[in-house]
This record gives C-alpha cells, sequence and structure tokens, in this order.
C-alpha cells in the first residue's frame, strides 16, 4: 500500500509539473484501488465475526480439533460416539460432548475421568475453554 501511495504521489507530481489536469484523479483513484485491496479482508472480519455472534458451528479447523480431543478420550475410555456441539465466540470455546451409555455401567468417579481427559486436553488447544461433558443413560437427554 506504501508503494502504491509513494508510485501514485509521483505520477501525480510528474503531471502536475506536465501541466496536465489529469493529476486531481491521482488522489482518488488511489483511495479507490485501496478500497478495493482492503476489501475482502474487511468483508472475512465482517462474516467471521457475524458467524460466531450467531453462535454458528466453529470453523472446520477448530472442529477438527475438538473431533481429534474426544476421539482421544473415547479410546481411552471405551466410549460410544458422543453427540457433540460446539461453537467459538472470539478466543472462547464452547464444548458439548454428551455420551449415551448403558446403565450401571459408570459410576460418578469414572465420569469425572471422562470430563477430565477431554476438557484437559481441550484446554492445550490456544482458547478459553468452557466445556460440558456428560454421561448420561437417556438419549432423550442427549438429543436436547
Amino acid at each position: 500500500m506504501s508503494l502504491g501511495v509513494a508510485v501514485g504521489g509521483s505520477v501525480a507530481l510528474l503531471l502536475t509539473r506536465a501541466g496536465s489536469g489529469a493529476a486531481a484523479y491521482v488522489d482518488p483513484l488511489l483511495v479507490l484501488i485501496a478500497c478495493a485491496a482492503i476489501a475482502p479482508m474487511a468483508i472475512g472480519l465482517v462474516r467471521d465475526g457475524v458467524r460466531e455472534l450467531l453462535e454458528a458451528a466453529p470453523l472446520p479447523k477448530v472442529r477438527d480439533e475438538i473431533d481429534t480431543v474426544v476421539a482421544a478420550a473415547r479410546a481411552e475410555h471405551d466410549l460410544p460416539t458422543p453427540i457433540t456441539r460446539a461453537t467459538k465466540l472470539g478466543r472462547r470455546l464452547y464444548a458439548e460432548v454428551d455420551f449415551v451409555v448403558a446403565p450401571g455401567a459408570w459410576s460418578v468417579d469414572d465420569e469425572d475421568a471422562v470430563r477430565h481427559s477431554i476438557i484437559d486436553r481441550l484446554r492445550e488447544l490456544d482458547y478459553e475453554v468452557w466445556a460440558t461433558v456428560e454421561l448420561t443413560t437417556d438419549v432423550a437427554l442427549a438429543d436436547d
């Protein structure tokens, strides 16, 4: 951008010395070029911000990180495929992981171990993590 402004200023200076009236149009043309160059980045930032404010699913990269963490915890504790919900708002990552398990197979201590397994791994990511990990025997509770 700075190089473009310097070149545009030089062109305007040369046009002014040559007595051309076109020099008056160099500055507005530079502004239009700068706007066109910056617009895609600005549109992307607005799109991502609105997406986060609407609590949409996180971008695929973040979703993949969550899936990797959950897969590791599943393997460690021999758990079924969970129902996972997530959203990201700025640096804050909200994740909810619900496992439907067989009745009587899990104690509170076991459930806490699963929670720690997932939450501790999520905290290793570069986000402020707000996670909920639940084990239930009622599918209706997990589907809410």
